[in-house]
C-alpha cells in the first residue's frame, strides 16, 4: 500500500505486510515515519491512496492505546466493571486486574476518581478478556510502570491470538517473543536478528551522520 497524508509526502510506499492468528510482531522506527499511520491503515481507521488492505471479515481485532482507558468514567469500581461486562466471579475479575498491575486497593474504588496509569491497566485487563483475534498495542507502556509492563509482556508470550507491538520500549521488546520490524525510508522490513542488532545498525548510522559533514547536511535539511 501507499499512503501519504493531503499535502505531505508519502509515508509509506508499496508497503506490504500481512498477518495471522500466529504472528508476533514488534514494530519499531523513528518518531514520524508513519508506526501509528501503519496501524491505522491496518485497523481500518483510514484508506491507502494506492493498494489494498485486505481482511477476513469474521476477524476481530482489539487495540490499546494511550486513550484506551479514557471511557472508564463509571461510577461502579473496576471489578464490578468486569464482572458485569464478562460475568466474572468477584475473585476472578480481581485477579485479573492484578495481573496487570492493579493495586488491590484500586479495585474497589470508582473508575472515574483512578489516575491514568490506574485506567490503562484495567482497559488492558478488559482487552485480554475480550479475547480477539489479533491484539495491536500503540505504545502500550505508556502510564505503566516496570511491574506492570512485566505484566504486560507475560500476558503477551501467554496470549494464544496475533500481536502487533509498537513501541520504544527496550524492556518489553526484549521480555516478549516477538519478530522484530523497522519502519524507515518508507518501507515495513523485518530486522535480520535482535533489538540489539538494530541497536547497532542506528548507532552505525548515527556515526556515519556525524563523521560526513555532507550527509549531516542533508539530514538537518531533511528535519
Amino acid at each position: 500500500v501507499t499512503f501519504a497524508y493531503e499535502g505531505q509526502k508519502p509515508l509509506l510506499i508499496d508497503a506490504d505486510f500481512g498477518i495471522d492468528l500466529t504472528t508476533r510482531a514488534a514494530i519499531v522506527g523513528p518518531n514520524g515515519v508513519g508506526k501509528s499511520t501503519f496501524l491505522k491503515l491496518l485497523l481500518g481507521d483510514i484508506t491507502p491512496q494506492q493498494g489494498e488492505v485486505i481482511r477476513n471479515h469474521r476477524l476481530r481485532i482489539g487495540r490499546f492505546d494511550q486513550h484506551s482507558g479514557e471511557h472508564l468514567t463509571a461510577e461502579e469500581t473496576p471489578s464490578e466493571y468486569l464482572m458485569r461486562l464478562f460475568d466474572l466471579p468477584y475473585e476472578k475479575a480481581r485477579k485479573q486486574l492484578g495481573t496487570f498491575g492493579l493495586s488491590s486497593h484500586a479495585h474497589t474504588i470508582r473508575m472515574k476518581d483512578l489516575s491514568g496509569g490506574q485506567k490503562a491497566r484495567v482497559a488492558l485487563a478488559e482487552l485480554c478478556l475480550n479475547a480477539p483475534d489479533v491484539v495491536i498495542l500503540d505504545e502500550p507502556t505508556n502510564n505503566l510502570d516496570i511491574e506492570s509492563i512485566d505484566a504486560l509482556a507475560d500476558a503477551i508470550n501467554e496470549y494464544k491470538g496475533g500481536v502487533i507491538i509498537v513501541s520504544h520500549d527496550e524492556r518489553l521488546i526484549r521480555d516478549t517473543d516477538c519478530c522484530l520490524y523497522v519502519i524507515e525510508n518508507q518501507q515495513i522490513n523485518e530486522v535480520d536478528g535482535d533489538f540489539d542488532d538494530y541497536r547497532k545498525e542506528l548507532l552505525d548510522s548515527l556515526g556515519e551522520i556525524i563523521n560526513n559533514p555532507s550527509i549531516a547536511a542533508n539530514a538537518a535539511v531533511l528535519q
